[in-house]
């Protein structure tokens, strides 16, 4: 049902209201950091000039910077700090001092063979207590084609796909299949199984399609690669994928890497290149998003960080962000996070996504057919002109690739709530 005029102003007011409010947090954030920055300074330089000019007294009256035995800072004649320290090679310590010094080795000594007896004691009970019970949950695997052999941390199972493997114990475990033939994407899942609880894993098999070659190139090693936002070995610079369209991140503690990602289309025999520059960073934050969708990617300030909500550590520069994480066909719970990352802090952030049963159906043109369509970070398997594509209500992010060209550095924002022609036309 469309929106009344009334309806529509109170809720651009209401828009309007919410955006000010924002901007005031954050001017008023800002302020705040920039006051305590300045007052951190006074302090410093008030100190400093105080340092200063007691130092300039006290030499400028012949007198000589010592430290005495308890640390602090006193200011004397040289012919005394001469004698004090003829005094401290002299001394030797007194009986009494001796005999409290051997009661003190004595007594840290049976302290420590105590706490290392009781320490041995529990854990032989630990190890050998047949009382305590594991805990397990259960894990479901399915793929697209069934028949595949699962693997559980390396290790083969009995069933195949679809199944569920009923004594899985609590904690992270990684998750693989293998069927003949094909290839799984991707190659391995990390999950996190829960006290009595079922864990879906799913995997996308494909015949076995040719690789392409892609050559990582950074100013600094080592680093951690992500393809697709799922971690991979690093081994040398030359990396095989599967030919298609992929995303490459890269990651080094300490710095952040220019430019945060690549979006490349990878052809068999026709090796790609791709340059990393590493920024280094004296002051800089972490977040981390996780999801029941692990596949859902992450968007930072609505700018696609090449990054999947799977519990891995991002590193952002300090300020005030909106977080979301999108995956078509689910409703995302909240629409969106609002943090303020300070130097050195580390954030979390959970998100929920349920499959939503409610959809628009919308066309995506260009004047030219032929590019391909990227919706919230996944490559769609369609290209325009699109002119039925079915799309979850809610703000999304698209964007458009052909000859390896994007329609837009930053993903075009879009709620598809507001499309009221049912289409989305793009000059590209």
């Amino acid at each position: 049902m469309p929106l009344t005029p009334e309806e529509e102003k109170r809720l651009r007011e209401q828009i309007r209201k919410e955006l000010e409010e924002r901007e005031r947090r954050a001017r008023e954030s800002k302020q705040k950091e920039e006051e305590e920055r300045q007052r951190r300074l006074e302090e410093r330089l008030r100190l400093k000039i105080r340092e200063e000019e007691e130092e300039r007294f006290y030499t400028e009256k012949g007198y000589v910077k010592y430290i005495n035995h308890r640390g602090g800072v006193e200011w004397i004649t040289p012919e005394e700090a001469r004698a004090r320290e003829e005094r401290r090679r002299k001394k030797t310590p007194s009986r009494h001092h001796r005999s409290y010094r051997r009661r003190k080795l004595v007594r840290f000594l049976v302290n420590g063979a105590l706490v290392l007896t009781a320490l041995m004691v529990f854990m032989v009970l630990y190890r050998y207590n047949f009382s305590r019970k594991p805990v397990y949950g259960k894990v479901l695997v399915v793929t697209d084609i069934p028949g595949a052999q699962i693997y559980l941390d390396g290790m083969e199972m009995k069933g195949f796909t679809p199944d569920t493997l009923p004594r899985v114990k609590t904690g992270l475990h990684y998750i693989s299949v293998y069927k003949e033939g094909y290839s799984a994407w991707p190659p391995m899942q990390r999950v996190a199984v829960g006290k009595s609880k079922l864990t879906e894993v799913r995997f996308a098999l494909r015949g076995l399609a040719p690789l392409g070659e892609v050559i990582i190139e950074t100013d600094r090693k080592p680093f951690r690669l992500f393809v697709d936002g799922v971690p991979h070995p690093v081994h040398e610079s030359v990396f095989k994928v599967p030919v298609g369209y992929h995303v490459f991140t890269v990651v080094k503690k300490g710095f952040l890497s220019d430019p945060l990602y690549h979006r490349v289309l990878v052809e068999e025999g026709k090796p790609v290149t791709l340059r990393f520059q590493f920024q280094p960073l004296e002051e800089f934050g972490h977040l981390r998003v996780s999801a029941n969708e692990s596949q859902a990617w992450v968007y930072i300030d609505n700018q696609f960080s090449g990054f999947k909500a799977n519990h891995q550590w991002i590193p952002v520069r300090p300020g005030i962000y909106d977080v979301r994480v999108r995956k078509n066909g689910y409703r995302v719970t909240p629409a969106y996070e609002t943090i303020n990352i300070l130097p050195g802090e580390r954030h979390s952030l959970v998100f929920d996504l349920q499959p939503t049963a409610e959809v628009r159906k919308i066309a995506i043109l260009t004047p030219e057919p032929g590019a391909v369509i990227i919706l919230n970070g996944e490559w769609l398997p369609y290209m325009t002109p699109l002119k039925s594509f079915s799309i979850s209500p809610g703000d999304h992010f698209l964007n458009l690739m052909r000859n390896g060209k994007l329609y837009s550095t930053t993903d075009v924002h879009i709620d598809s709530r507001r499309i009221t022609a049912g289409e989305l036309r793009f000059r590209f």
